[in-house]
């Protein structure tokens, strides 16, 4: 399973982000893992609790970008704040 980061782009210039998506499909087909529900007119999301309802003829692009395994990406930095504190220990401080 890989993850992704989605970016919805509207007419409008704004831009919603679905952070964090974990998907199956290919790269172009992430997208769809990121709305809770498709129509014929709108995409509903739910981004950070908020339900989103984007009109589908207002969006001009959507981003797929791969991203690390967010469990993955924790325990690296846990890791590597471990190895820092250790450092500074042995250094005396």
């Amino acid at each position: 399973m890989k993850y992704y980061d989605i970016t919805f782009h509207e007419l409008s210039g704004k831009n919603v982000i679905k952070r964090s998506v974990p998907s199956d499909k290919a790269n172009f087909d992430a997208w769809q893992d990121a709305c809770v529900a498709i129509d014929q007119e709108f995409l509903q999301i739910l981004v950070n609790g908020n339900a989103v309802s984007l009109n589908r003829r207002y969006i001009v692009r959507i981003d797929c970008q791969e991203v690390e395994d967010p469990t993955e990406k924790a325990i690296t930095t846990k890791d590597e704040l471990a190895g820092v504190i250790n450092t500074l220990s042995n250094m005396g401080f």
